[in-house]
């Protein structure tokens, strides 16, 4: 009778959890290499992400798979690879914020404005479908010569592979082993020859990543969302802003009349310019697209509805503006005046003071208003919020941050009436009544809600673009 052999390390059971989770760890990791490259069996592509432009949302590193996408089917919002414009033969992964008469107008979720150059349509790869964290580091080391790193993965994936082929079964010379369980026979023997062939599969895939598309832009800020998902935010232009708003003008046009509703209601309940007093296409807000605007010339220039509106108790009305004026003027207000025409019965409205001081009022028999402390007639673009309800009061936000409110307003006054920009009645009784009615400066992206926006969902539509 032979002696047993001594149990060896290999045979324990230590030894059986350390193989168990390396060989884990190899076939995730090749079920997430294999994840990368099969989509390009069907059409789609794989890019690696090279620069932190649409940080924290997609990092340097990440793997991003996209679709195919007509062009009919853009949207704002989506995350695109394209042609990089500013450097030919290289892609750029960033998000639609703006569809132009020109091109597409992408930014990156990280940088503060839009790209310089649009981009053509044709120029798209893709729309952004799936993303895999940190799966093409080696291909980001590797592009940026840092060997050290490169040299530690393949080091990992050695130990790997040498620690899924550590656990070896005890064995007796002089008792056969008794017949294992059909499963259990076949887990042996695949095992054997599935590890090595993970790994040689792992390294195939792995040497599949460089040839890869690289994705990147100039990164040229940095933002303080640390969302780990594609949208890292909830508006990316005053485009997305403004869309959930029943009536949102974002005064893009060319010319008059039709200044084009493209809210909820779109083109239901569009405006209208003013016959003279308007300047079309005028620099805007950088706003993640759509960055013009109508200046308004002081005198005759406005914008008007002719939907009307029965008795609004509770909205919210949103606007940018700049200007330098010293006269004042009715930014966006409430009137029963038909096709622009003055009004006799007016309030829930936002004006200028001489001083450049903004008040927000409405009239409930008396003169209910609240006056910033500020003044905003400095020529820089600003965001104006005003919401108002029974509940709320009076609530006046500037660059998404409240400036005044009053709690004790808490009804408007009872008329059908149409909402406006630019002009309207401010009679005398109103506090600091400004020298004119009319408004001089530009305006942009004109949105009504009738519901009051919260100050987080103003603070995140300002931060997004402001």
């Amino acid at each position: 009778m032979t002696a047993p052999l001594p149990p060896t390390w290999r045979a324990s059971r230590a030894a059986l959890v350390l193989s168990t989770v390396a060989r884990a760890l190899l076939g995730t990791l090749a079920l997430l290499l294999l994840a990368s490259v099969a989509p390009t069996a069907v059409g789609w592509e794989t890019s690696v992400v090279l620069s932190g432009s649409m940080e924290p949302g997609v990092s340097p590193g990440d793997v991003a798979v996209v679709r195919p996408v007509a062009a009919a089917e853009l949207a704002v919002g989506q995350v695109l690879l394209v042609d990089d414009p500013a450097a030919p033969g290289q892609l750029r992964l960033h998000r639609l914020v703006g569809i132009e008469d020109g091109g597409l107008q992408l930014q990156g979720d990280a940088n503060a404005s839009p790209d310089p150059q649009l981009v053509d349509p044709s120029a798209v790869h893709g729309v952004g479908a799936l993303r895999l964290p940190a799966l093409g580091l080696p291909v980001l080391w590797a592009t940026e010569g840092q060997l050290l790193p490169l040299a530690g993965s393949a080091a990992v994936l050695a130990a790997l592979v040498a620690l899924a082929l550590l656990h070896r079964a005890p064995e007796d010379p002089d008792r056969p082993a008794p017949p294992a369980p059909r499963g259990r026979r076949r887990l042996g023997r695949a095992g054997r020859v599935v590890v090595p062939a993970t790994a040689l599969g792992l390294t195939a895939l792995l040497g599949v990543l460089p040839g890869l598309s690289a994705a990147g832009a100039t990164f040229t800020a940095t933002t303080a969302n640390d969302a780990n998902t594609w949208a890292a935010a909830r508006y990316f232009s005053c485009t997305s802003a403004g869309a959930s708003a029943p009536a949102y003008l974002a005064l893009q046009e060319s010319a008059g009349p039709t200044a084009v509703n493209s809210g909820i209601y779109a083109g239901s309940v569009n405006g209208f310019y003013s016959s003279t007093g308007v300047t079309y296409r005028v620099p805007g807000p950088v706003c993640g697209g759509d960055g013009k605007a109508v200046r308004l010339n002081g005198s005759s220039g406005y914008v008007y509805s002719t939907s009307a509106v029965s008795n609004p108790q509770v909205f919210s009305v949103q606007l940018w503006f700049a200007t330098s004026t010293t006269s004042g003027g009715k930014l966006i207000g409430f009137g029963n005046g038909t096709n622009g025409a003055a009004s006799s019965q007016y309030d829930r409205h936002v004006y200028m003071t001489n001083s450049g001081k903004l008040t927000f009022g409405v009239y409930d028999g008396d003169h209910e208003t609240t006056t910033s402390p500020g003044s905003y007639n400095n020529g820089a673009w600003h965001q104006m919020t005003a919401t108002f309800s029974p509940d709320t009061g009076l609530r006046l936000y500037v660059d998404g941050a409240l400036v005044a409110s009053r709690r004790q307003a808490t009804s408007a006054e009872v008329f059908t009436g149409f909402w406006r920009v630019g002009y309207d009645t401010i009679g005398t009784n109103w506090a600091g009544t400004p020298d004119s009615p009319y408004f001089a400066g530009s305006v942009a992206h004109v949105g009504v809600w009738t519901t009051v926006l919260t100050a987080d969902d103003i603070a995140a539509q300002y931060a997004a673009v402001g």
